[in-house]
């Protein structure tokens, strides 16, 4: 078996050097651009965010203790003064810095494939917070919540974007457009695939008017209420029809005559024609159809050409967005979001943005290891994901010197066509420090 033993400690270096670049934007990262970081404490900046990136289940100073030792043992007080200084604002730009750093190696056909999805992070009970807490069940107390909008590469295994919202003000297709409109100057061939939360003429303008391709599953209902004409309409088991669709504000004699009108409503977002106008715009969109069980149909709208990508690569590519579901399911709980260390909301903020930068630290590291795979009459086995998490935490601690044999040490086998009932539980966050 053979892998890079260095690369590791490079993947760490190059961490430390985004984290410095903090150093670059005082006046965006810090809250005292004169003063914070600026003379040698105990408590460096490098320091200050491995520690937040690495808290784990522990309280702050079980934390402090596994992190620093015994020797040089700030105080949760000291620790708390340094996350002071530093902006939400800076977690988020490390986040980006480090993530542009990524090696797009994986594609589909030369184009990239990315995800885009939404998910919940339950956060410690705090009610004189606006942003986070609401009552959601009569007679009981509220919970506290924010919703993470992640773009998310589903080949290599990187969170590429990330963009918060309060509980009550909680929009994903707004966020989808927001950060579509951040990926239009990539320079790379991109093909965006969301689920049917994301059904939206707004969210295909913006992606049309973009140039870029999307891929998205839409209701039964939706799909059906798309054609305006005559004739039967997704009746077959399988269907890929391509049609117009044309979106306007008004009511007249002209619009009614346009192919597939729909005239939407003032209450509902269409960015590119203002209420009361008399503009249209026209969408050409591809509807597929096809049984995924017994009497359970799937329905697809998208703007990929029929040559190059049939029904079967749709299948294909739509498949592969289950991989950010695993993805949130390794950042929560491999990467212990679950556990916040605060009520504060610009340290939740920290925190979050933190365990993304962990993530594709994890995932960078996986990537430069190699594609270590050991094969048996019965299963393949493959890196295992939460073990890696797991020790590139304790390498960033210092507990771990060859990260790359300690990964290698850990492997799960492939189990293809698994299936588990979903089981839906109420989940609360501990609050481990009251600052």
């Amino acid at each position: 078996m053979q892998y890079n033993s260095t690369a590791p400690g490079q993947i760490r270096e190059s961490l430390i050097s985004s984290i410095n670049s903090l150093f670059t934007c005082k006046k965006t990262s810090f809250n005292s651009p004169d003063t914070a970081f600026s003379r040698t404490r105990k408590i460096s900046l490098v320091q200050t965010v491995l520690f937040v990136m690495t808290a784990e289940s522990g309280t702050v100073n079980n934390e402090l203790v596994d992190f620093y030792g015994e020797n040089s043992l700030p105080t949760a007080s000291a620790m708390i003064q340094r996350r002071n200084q530093l902006k939400p604002e800076a977690f988020r730009e490390l986040f980006l810095h480090f993530t542009q750093k990524a090696q797009i190696l994986k594609k589909f056909r030369g184009y990239q494939l990315i995800g885009a999805d939404g998910s919940r992070v339950n956060l410690p009970y705090n009610p004189s917070d606006a942003f986070s807490h609401i009552n959601c069940i009569q007679g009981r107390k509220g919970i506290n919540q924010v919703h993470l909008n992640t773009f998310y590469d589903l080949l290599n295994d990187i969170f590429l974007d990330a963009e918060l919202q309060g509980i009550r003000e909680m929009d994903e297709k707004g966020a989808f457009c927001r950060l579509l409109g951040r990926q239009k100057d990539s320079g790379r061939k991109q093909i965006f695939i969301a689920d049917r939360g994301y059904a939206s003429y707004n969210i295909f303008g913006h992606a049309i008017h973009n140039k870029q391709l999307f891929l998205i599953r839409v209701p039964a209902a939706f799909a059906e209420s798309m054609y305006k004409g005559p004739k039967h309409w997704l009746e077959k088991e399988t269907e890929d029809e391509s049609i117009t669709v044309h979106i306007g504000r008004r009511r007249t004699k002209k619009n009614a005559q346009l192919q597939n009108y729909h005239c939407l409503s003032k209450s509902r977002h269409y960015d590119f024609i203002e209420p009361g106008s008399d503009n249209t715009d026209a969408l050409q969109l591809r509807v597929l159809k096809f049984p995924i069980g017994e009497d359970s149909y799937e329905y697809i709208v998208t703007n990929l050409p029929k040559y190059a990508f049939p029904l079967q690569t749709i299948k294909e590519l739509y498949n592969l967005r289950w991989n950010h579901e695993v993805a949130y399911r390794y950042l929560k709980y491999a990467g212990n979001m679950v556990h916040i260390h605060s009520l504060k909301r610009e340290f939740l903020i920290q925190e979050i943005y933190a365990k993304l930068t962990l993530y594709n630290f994890s995932s960078f590291v996986a990537s430069a290891v190699g594609d270590i795979k050991k094969k048996t009459e019965k299963y393949t086995y493959v890196l295992n994901h939460t073990q890696t998490q797991k020790n590139c935490i304790l390498f960033l601690k210092g507990r771990i010197e060859d990260l790359t044999s300690m990964i290698c040490r850990y492997l799960v086998p492939v189990r293809p066509g698994r299936k588990f009932k979903r089981n839906m539980r109420r989940q609360s966050a501990d609050t481990l420090n009251y600052r």
